[in-house]
């Protein structure tokens, strides 16, 4: 399984997590099952806005590389622009766990603060 997290901090942040599963299953990225929703104080930041969360399981089989670049087209098609490391965004897709893998190559799976998680 894989599991992926999204999150938003601008702008309507339920629209942004809604819109953002969509156009992830228009990229072929089955959603079996979504979290509810929860919202939490940014990170390391607590004067930011407060995000809205979610995370979803999948059981796709594209490889992390190629989830990454969908993630960022997505990001960017939801108003995400390039700004400081953990600025307010408007969405923020990210690969929490890759089929029990560990990886440490180009990418970090799993998330470095996937403990520090709710």
């Amino acid at each position: 399984m894989v599991y992926i997290g999204i999150g938003s901090n601008l702008g309507n942040r339920i629209n942004n997590i809604d819109k953002a599963k969509y156009f992830l299953e228009l990229n072929g990225i089955n959603i079996i099952k979504s979290s509810s929703y929860y919202e939490t104080i940014s990170w390391p930041n607590p004067d930011n806005p407060k995000f809205i969360n979610i995370v979803i399981k999948s059981n796709t089989k594209k490889s992390p590389e190629k989830l990454l670049k969908i993630f960022k087209k997505i990001e960017k098609k939801l108003g995400r622009t390039k700004s400081p490391k953990n600025s307010p965004r408007t969405c923020d897709i990210d690969i929490i766990s890759y089929r029990d893998q560990i990886i440490s190559k180009n990418i970090i799976i799993p998330h470095k603060r996937m403990s520090k998680r709710n």
